[in-house]
């Protein structure tokens, strides 16, 4: 069963940290044994993808599924996922294989051409143009851009400025989305969520659904998620070092310290509003991209990716309807995350409503404790 998990950091992260939103996407998909399994010790009948993270297959086949707009019986038997009787399957090895090729002989290795690269959301690539075509478009006469220090200066006077961010040291928020569940969270159930938050970087977050009651945190070293059956595991290293960066209270004043380099990217279109893109590069990670309105100053998007073997899966979140919490800081009541997370199917989506905020209210720190696991971790 897979499990979105929100985490709404602080002020900064509540607007500016997209995997802070929703890193941990499921319990068993995140969790990997001692040794690490690859996926041809943890499944049946692979042959091309030997030496791939166990934990990274499924995310592999979430990228094919798009990249050629089929679903899982298109290559599989269903209910006999390792049989190879169907001949697409062995089709897509060979295609695997091709890409893998193409990469290594001509891009130095470096994950260029991916299936998307081709397919474009078919089954049968199409190497002619389609009609109707798109009439040429001229080339942008060049704007005069702001630098990244300028943007995000005014990215904190639009929150409410250094002084009134700083003020507030906790907050609790209570919203409402729909989790995904089910094979690759295409099963949403309603659940009403309570955040915790309190400076330097602890983040509780406590999922409550008509049925079962998940939770997951940053105890302020490691990034942890306990399931309805109570098991408790640590999220993967990519998501540890995102988690990280998500949990700092005041991420919004420290954007320029979190990362190794902002470079502005230009302009781009996002919710009908012109935003100047910041792109940040991430030490032992993926850039991410940050989409700033060019009027208000307010954060729009920031989008990123999540490797796979295949090709990366791009994650982005929406950020709407600021408002003033009551203590002068604005946070967005409204975000929006496509897909739910990361680790599910891309075309699923997800939606928070945050319907109370309080601030500056008394948490213990042994609010943020990982709990024990009240059960063993799924292998």
């Amino acid at each position: 069963m897979r499990h979105t998990f929100m985490a709404m950091r602080g002020i900064g992260a509540a607007l500016a940290s997209a995997y802070a939103l929703v890193l941990v996407a499921s319990v068993q998909a995140q969790t990997q044994a001692p040794s690490a399994p690859t996926a041809e010790q943890a499944y049946k009948s692979i042959k091309v993808l030997n030496g791939t993270p166990a934990a990274e297959l499924i995310l592999s086949m979430h990228f094919i599924r798009t990249a050629l707009g089929v679903t899982c019986e298109y290559c599989h038997v269903a209910g006999n996922f390792p049989s190879d009787a169907m001949k697409p399957k062995e089709i897509a090895r060979q295609m695997i294989s091709m890409m893998f090729a193409i990469n290594k002989n001509t891009f130095q290795g470096r994950q260029v051409v991916t299936c998307y690269t081709c397919h474009r959301g078919r089954a049968q690539p199409i190497g002619a143009p389609v009609y109707p075509l798109d009439d040429p478009k001229p080339e942008a006469a060049p704007v005069a851009l702001p630098s990244a220090d300028q943007i995000l200066a005014s990215y904190v006077r639009a929150l409410g400025g250094d002084p009134a961010i700083r003020r507030i040291t906790s907050r609790v928020i209570t919203a409402t989305q729909y989790i995904p569940t089910g094979p690759g969270g295409t099963v949403p159930v309603p659940a009403q969520t309570e955040q915790y938050q309190k400076a330097p970087n602890l983040v509780l977050n406590v999922y409550k659904t008509p049925t079962y009651t998940i939770s997951d945190g940053f105890d302020g070293t490691t990034k942890w998620a306990q399931d309805a059956a109570g098991r408790v595991i640590d999220a993967v290293r990519i998501d540890q070092g995102r988690a990280r960066r998500g949990a700092n209270f005041y991420e919004s004043l420290d954007l320029k310290q979190a990362y190794g380099k902002l470079t502005v990217g230009g302009i781009e279109r996002v919710q009908d509003r012109d935003a100047y893109v910041v792109v940040a590069d991430v030490p032992d990670d993926t850039p991410e991209r940050f989409y700033f309105d060019r009027d208000s100053g307010l954060l729009l998007r920031k989008a990123g990716v999540l490797p796979t073997p295949l090709g990366a899966i791009p994650f982005q979140v929406d950020y709407e309807d600021y408002r003033d919490a009551g203590n002068g800081v604005k946070l967005p009541f409204v975000i929006q995350m496509y897909p739910a997370n990361p680790r599910v199917e891309l075309h699923v989506t997800a939606t928070v409503r945050i319907q109370k905020v309080e601030e500056n209210v008394a948490i213990e720190d042994g609010k943020f404790i990982k709990p024990q696991s009240r059960a063993a971790p799924p292998r």
